[in-house]
Order: C-alpha cells, then sequence, then structure tokens
C-alpha cells in the first residue's frame, strides 16, 4: 500500500498523473448526476421546505451508511484497518467538502430562481482548484490550464445573463455559491491526494457520514422550527429525496470520485464546467415536460456560454487523451 502511495506523489508531481479514459467517463457519468440536484431540489421545494442542513443530514447519513456498508467489507479483505488517522482524513473532507460546502450549495440553491443558476456559479470551482492544486496535489500550471479555466469561466459569465439582469439578492446568491464552490475545490484537491487509498466508494462512505452527522448541530442554528416539523417535511416529498439520496448523491460521488481517483484534481474541477450546460438541458426538458413552469427559456447568451464551456472542456480533454 505504500508503495501505492509513493507511485501516486510522484506522477502528481508536475502535473503527470495518469489519466485513464474510464477515469473520464466516470466524471461525466458523475458530472451528469450532479446535474440534477439543483432541479430536484426545486421539485421537493414545491412540495416541502426542508432546511438545508437537513437537506445536507439526510443526503449524506443516509449516503455513508449505504456507501460505507459496501466499501468496508472489501477494504478489511484486503487485511487493511481503519485507524484514527483514517477517520480524521474522512473528518476534514466530511466538514469541508459536505458540512460546510453542500451546506452552503443548498443555501444557494433556494437563493436562484432559476434551478440552473446555481449549477452555473458552482462550477466555478475549476478556477479554485487550478490555485490549490498546485501547491496541494503538485499539478503544474501551464497556458493550456489558464486558457481552458479562463475560456470556462467566461462562459459561466454568461449564464448571468438569463434573466436579463443581475439584481442585489442575485450578486448574494452567487457569494454564497463561490464560496461553497471554493470549499468543495479543497475538497476535491484533498480527495486526489487519499482516494486511491480507500477506493471511492469507503472513502466517500466515511466522508458522507461524518459530514452528515457534523451538519445535525447546525439544524438549531438555522431552523426556527421543532425537528419534528423539519423531518416530516422530508416525508412530503418521499420519491424526490429517495432519488436525491440514492441516485444524485450516492452513485453520483461514487461516479465522481472514481474519475478523480483515474483523472488529476484539475481534470476533476474542470469537468465541472459541464455541469451548467447539463443543468440548463436538464431544466429545459423539466419545464417542456411541465415539471419546472417557472424555468425559463436559454437564451443567445447562455448558447454562447454553452460554446465556450464546450471549447474549455475540449482543451482539457484532447491533453487528457495525448
Amino acid at each position: 500500500m505504500a508503495s501505492k502511495g509513493e507511485n501516486s506523489g510522484k506522477s502528481a508531481k508536475g502535473g503527470g498523473s495518469a489519466i485513464s479514459f474510464m477515469g473520464i467517463v466516470f466524471l461525466i457519468l458523475g458530472i451528469g448526476l450532479f446535474s440534477t440536484v439543483e432541479i430536484c431540489q426545486k421539485l421537493i421545494n414545491a412540495k416541502a421546505h426542508i432546511d438545508p442542513n437537513v437537506m445536507v443530514f439526510v443526503r449524506f447519513v443516509v449516503t455513508g451508511i449505504i456507501l460505507f456498508a459496501f466499501g468496508l467489507p472489501n477494504y478489511l479483505s484486503k487485511g487493511e484497518k481503519l485507524t484514527i488517522h483514517d477517520w480524521l482524513t474522512f473528518g476534514f473532507n466530511g466538514l469541508v467538502g459536505i458540512t460546510f460546502s453542500l451546506g452552503l450549495f443548498h443555501v444557494g440553491i433556494n437563493m436562484f430562481h432559476n434551478a440552473s443558476s446555481p449549477a452555473v456559479v458552482f462550477s466555478a470551482n475549476a478556477i479554485f482548484a487550478i490555485v490549490i492544486a498546485r501547491f496541494m496535489n503538485h499539478e503544474e500550471w501551464n497556458c493550456r490550464k489558464w486558457l481552458a479555466t479562463l475560456l470556462g469561466l467566461g462562459g459561466v459569465s454568461l449564464f448571468m445573463f438569463e434573466s436579463g439582469k443581475a439584481d442585489m439578492n442575485t450578486l448574494k446568491a452567487i457569494g454564497v455559491m463561490c464560496a461553497a464552490a471554493l470549499l468543495f475545490a479543497l475538497s476535491v484537491c484533498f480527495t486526489k491526494k487519499v482516494v486511491s487509498k480507500y477506493g471511492a466508494m469507503l472513502y466517500m462512505g466515511g466522508s458522507s457520514l461524518i459530514g452528515g452527522l457534523l451538519s445535525f448541530p447546525l439544524i438549531f442554528l438555522t431552523t426556527k422550527h421543532s425537528l419534528a416539523f423539519e423531518f416530516s417535511q422530508v416525508t412530503k416529498a418521499l420519491p424526490e429525496m429517495a432519488y436525491m439520496v440514492i441516485i444524485a448523491t450516492a452513485l453520483a460521488y461514487v461516479f465522481y470520485y472514481s474519475g478523480i481517483a483515474g483523472t488529476s484534481a484539475y481534470v476533476g474541477s474542470m469537468a465541472f464546467f459541464l455541469k451548467p450546460v447539463l443543468a440548463c438541458i436538464f431544466a429545459q426538458v423539466a419545464r417542456e415536460t411541465g415539471l419546472l413552469r417557472h424555468e425559463k427559456m436559454m437564451n443567445a447568451w447562455t448558447i454562447c456560454g454553452t460554446v465556450l464551456i464546450f471549447i474549455a472542456m475540449c482543451l482539457t480533454v484532447l491533453r487528457t487523451k495525448k
């Protein structure tokens, strides 16, 4: 196991991490499922009002139990065992990438009108990751990465005009979502360093369980209602919550972390530039089918943004192929 970690560390220096085709496939599958979270929450909001920290608690405690139950036996069968250091590793990722990042993420979703808008802003975690990965993962900076990132951010910025203007409430929502994106980028870079030791399922299971449990005390700070009332709201949208937990969280994170293990922290974050595009497409489908009647159609700004994001992803994937 030690030699595996040493090899991983050596390959990370200078941005030389091995990148596989299946790693890219897993990333795309994970991002595709992540892109349905905002739509799912809007559907949940139409039936019930669930506090953001209650949402995080339910999503990730259940996800943690499911993934941990599947991932732990395989880990133990290799003669490994979980130490205090391992639990601290799960705890750090859970606190940063779930309790704080996803807590702010769900707050931000409720601040935006369209389901696609928070996905757009959250994809900016790539610009934070390119800086963090330079120091945490020893991934190189080069013109290709900066060009791809700037094009991606340019595309994201055009999505801000989907409603025709930006008011103060929108700017506040953008600020909250950017904070969530920064913390998520830190989580992604940290994950790249350690996920190969545990496997995506065990790592995400442990992180989810701790991150979800740590969000529980925050419920008392963000809700004016009793716990009984808050959790009764969950039962009002049970089918949507089941999808949110099992498909858009548990399965999505297994795909995403498997993708990171087979690519790099930079590519993992750059893949999030696909999220606003997919979220907008899914939102339009939901609008046409009557699920989201208040979702607005894509305009010239968002179409141009989609093109820029696609070019940015091409720059990343072409280099990955090489």
